[in-house]
């Protein structure tokens, strides 16, 4: 498994109502004010409306070896994430050295050297749509 990073400032999809087994959904906040909205159906600032990703919903450092963030899952495959449901789900992360080869032989893969042994706990708040 191998992992990327983005960032759309649309309304994160797992802030709609009934994502997820969760109490409350992913807060999203307004455009133009940075405020939480409570209201669950306002339209995502990419689609004309103001809800848009909170500021907050950032990654931060836990300790030295532990960093705390927000993911969004790519939820088609045959790797078990299956979409709405993994809303609120939270993952570890291991970054490890291990490069793979692809079928045509080209390397990918491997962390950094700088967070090779370190752990990342992230929790999804998109599943992209």
């Amino acid at each position: 498994t191998w992992t990327t990073g983005y960032w759309d400032c649309c309304k994160p999809s797992c802030s709609w109502a009934g994502k997820g087994n969760v109490k409350n959904p992913v807060q999203s906040c307004d455009a133009e004010t940075g405020e939480v909205l409570h209201d669950l159906n306002e339209p995502s600032v990419c689609t004309g409306g103001r809800a848009a990703t909170c500021q907050n919903n950032k990654p931060f450092k836990a300790s030295e070896t532990l960093s705390m963030g927000f993911a969004a899952a790519a939820v088609s495959g045959g790797h078990g994430l299956t979409g709405d449901a993994n809303c609120g789900q939270c993952f570890e992360l291991r970054f490890t050295d291990q490069v793979h080869k692809d079928g045509g032989g080209w390397p990918w893969g491997g962390a950094d050297p700088s967070v090779v042994g370190k752990r990342m706990v992230v929790q999804v708040t998109n599943i992209g749509y």
